[in-house]
């Protein structure tokens, strides 16, 4: 049995809750449920990407280091880069509810083990953990907190960032590097997402809250501390606009959005987000100038359509991805597995006739564990949203042990 999944965003609890260790006793009892149910003749848990939150932390508002900084940037202390990610990391495994749900797995690996069936922990790094990969500090204190085998081999091997499993004719990588906002070229630097996400959505709330006061209108504050869950990007202006319908005050929706557009502001002044725009043509850093500040001028279906809405990959872009995957191309792999997107999915590609058989090709997008907000497909006007949390998680089967099944998918939605 391969098990995957991706996009738990495990955080050091300062910007946004981390998930409740709940769903990793329930994770645990379905798999010890399929275990019996198959003729299991191994078991690897695949962790693809995004599984530790480095990037969603106050922690980084504490001065001018940043992701992006080099490798001399130094805070007021003397710390740097290395420093910063250290200390988050540290963080998270710290946190009471991230320990509880590691126990969880914990104590699966045990039984397992009594049952001679060890259980392998693979991870594969995305775009808000992939500065793990850069410290073999930082490496070695996840695969300890995972309980992976021989932790300190970490201490020279990185984490990979894709992989393929031939037994399982399946092929896996987080799908960051087709989002334009969250890949910047090479796996180990920092993308326009990361600044996104430290100077704009950790920002924000904090701001709010400053500038009205806590007491104020905590209901407004708690929404705005949600826009990370907002998906997909673009869409976090409208989600804004929807919360501050709630207000209480008009004086304070005014206030929200002159916050908001300030620091839009701020980000597009940041040096390294500049770096990023292209003169003379239509790039990423010009639709987040167009889109994400709010109008007084625009209505919000506008607001909606303008040029940030290109720059957003959507599920056939990644499908075409999954098709165009080498290992696919090759006939070697039946089955291609992205997350980042927070979007479960099951996509056949194709059938190839093979000698006597039929190769079936498909893509699984292996969605989250978070609460997700999507706004409604028809209402243009008001841009109302939706919300549930969900999570998903996805089984391959070696040949004889499901019978003759291939796959196994639980994806579970509570609204």
């Amino acid at each position: 049995m391969l098990v995957f999944m991706s996009d738990i965003h495990l955080t050091d609890g300062t910007s946004g809750k981390t998930i409740k260790s709940g769903a990793f006793k329930k994770f645990s009892l379905f798999l010890e449920d399929m275990i019996g149910t198959a003729t299991a003749k191994e078991l690897e848990i695949v962790f693809l990407g995004d599984i530790f939150d480095v990037i969603r932390s106050d922690y980084w508002l504490n001065s001018s280091i940043r992701p992006w900084s080099g490798i001399d940037d130094k805070d007021g202390q003397g710390k740097g880069l290395k420093d910063y990610a250290g200390e988050i990391v540290g963080r998270i495994c710290n946190n009471s509810e991230n320990k509880a749900s590691v126990d969880y797995l914990r104590e699966l690996q045990d039984k397992m083990v009594g049952k001679g069936m060890p259980l392998k922990i693979t991870y594969v790094v995305g775009n808000h953990d992939w500065l793990i990969n850069r410290y073999p500090e930082t490496r070695v204190a996840i695969a300890k907190f995972l309980g992976m085998d021989d932790p300190d081999r970490y201490q020279e091997a990185a984490f990979p960032t894709e992989w393929f499993w031939e037994k399982y004719r399946a092929f896996a990588r987080h799908g960051d590097i087709y989002d334009p906002f969250n890949f910047d070229g090479r796996r180990d630097a920092s993308s326009l997402g990361d600044a996104i996400v430290i100077d704009l959505v950790n920002r924000f709330p904090k701001a709010v809250e400053d500038a009205i006061g806590s007491a104020e209108d905590p209901d407004l504050i708690s929404q705005l501390r949600e826009i990370d869950n907002v998906r997909p990007l673009v869409d976090i202006p409208s989600w804004i606009q929807g919360a501050c319908r709630g207000a209480r005050s008009v004086e304070i929706v005014e206030k929200v959005k002159e916050i908001w557009n300030d620091l839009v502001d701020y980000f597009l002044k940041i040096e390294f987000v500049k770096q990023h725009d292209r003169p003379w043509r239509l790039d990423a850093v010009d639709a987040l100038q167009w889109g994400l500040r709010i109008s007084k001028h625009l209505p919000l279906k506008e607001i909606a359509n303008l040029p940030l809405r290109k720059f957003h990959r959507s599920r056939t872009d990644y499908t075409e991805r999954a098709y165009r995957e080498e290992h696919v191309r090759r006939n070697e792999a039946e089955f291609v597995l992205y997350g980042h997107t927070h979007n479960y999915e099951i996509q056949p590609l194709d059938n190839v006739p093979m000698a006597g058989e039929s190769k079936r090709k498909t893509y699984f997008n292996t969605g989250t564990w978070r609460l997700l907000h999507v706004r409604t497909a028809y209402d243009t006007e008001s841009q109302e949203f939706q919300s549930w949390n969900v999570m998903t998680f996805i089984t391959l089967y070696l040949n004889g042990e499901r019978e003759n099944r291939e796959f196994e998918v639980w994806h579970g939605a509570l609204g």
